[in-house]
């Protein structure tokens, strides 16, 4: 993410992060929600596989042009909408080929809503520093 942004790219990967935590949250609870749907296979998003995916997108994309009038290669915003939800790979717990873990789940969703509160707390102050800027910056 090396365009320059109006807060800076700390604000920006916390959104970011807290966009797939958000999605993490989503998948989680489908998961307890289907616990007893015959046939389910839970389904699990790799924080650390998306955030990479969207921050490493502009390098991948970095085009160099030989001449003045050469088109720019314009990015459109990232995108932590599109995920890629993965199902997980654990044994079948029950005779109905449901594979939910509900204590796997509840871990994963108390660890996420951890880690969601950790970002929300960051970024909090993060705007707060900016508030505090812009109140003194005229004394």
């Amino acid at each position: 993410m090396s365009k320059i942004s109006l807060f800076g790219s700390q604000i920006e990967m916390l959104t970011l992060s807290m966009d797939i935590r958000g999605k993490i949250h989503d998948a989680v609870t489908s998961n307890i929600a289907n616990i007893n749907t015959p046939g389910y296979k839970c389904k699990n998003i790799d924080f650390q596989h998306e955030f990479n995916k969207i921050v490493n997108r502009e390098k991948l994309m970095d085009l160099k042009t030989t001449n003045s009038r050469h088109f720019k290669m314009t990015l459109e915003p990232s995108d932590s909408s599109k995920v890629d939800i993965e199902h997980c790979t654990n044994k079948i717990i029950g005779n109905d080929k449901n594979n939910v873990d509900l204590d796997n789940e509840m871990a994963k969703l108390s660890k996420n809503q951890v880690l969601y509160n950790i970002d929300s707390q960051i970024l909090v102050k993060e705007f707060k520093i900016l508030k505090d800027v812009i109140m003194q910056g005229g004394k």
